[in-house]
């Protein structure tokens, strides 16, 4: 299974409403830089094929910077939803910047 891609907006609603689980897949060092409120941060380094612990049943959105390590390893990840709906982020935290929503420094 792949995940699918998902747009800015959608995820921003989704978040708004409770109804996805974002987890940034970026290093420490680049999370430590800015990051999206909320994202649960679990680096890429670090996922096997299990399961990430915690999701629940919800959509899980995976973010990096732009995009390209979300779809490069989106099999790997797809995995680690724990059987929920997988999506990546189009752009990453990038795209969600430009469309003016705020990070945490």
């Amino acid at each position: 299974m792949s995940l699918k891609p998902v747009d800015v907006t959608t995820v921003e609603k989704w978040l708004a409403n409770g109804d996805c689980v974002l987890v940034d897949i970026r290093e420490p060092n680049e999370t430590a830089a800015e990051r999206i409120p909320g994202a649960k941060l679990v680096p890429l380094s670090g996922i096997g094929n299990d399961p990430i612990a915690g999701l629940g049943d919800k959509p899980v959105v995976f973010h990096c910077k732009g995009g390209m390590r979300t779809q490069k390893f989106e099999d790997q990840l797809s995995g680690c939803a724990g059987g929920c709906e997988g999506f990546y982020l189009e752009g990453g935290i990038e795209a969600w910047k430009k469309a003016g929503h705020k990070v945490e420094r």
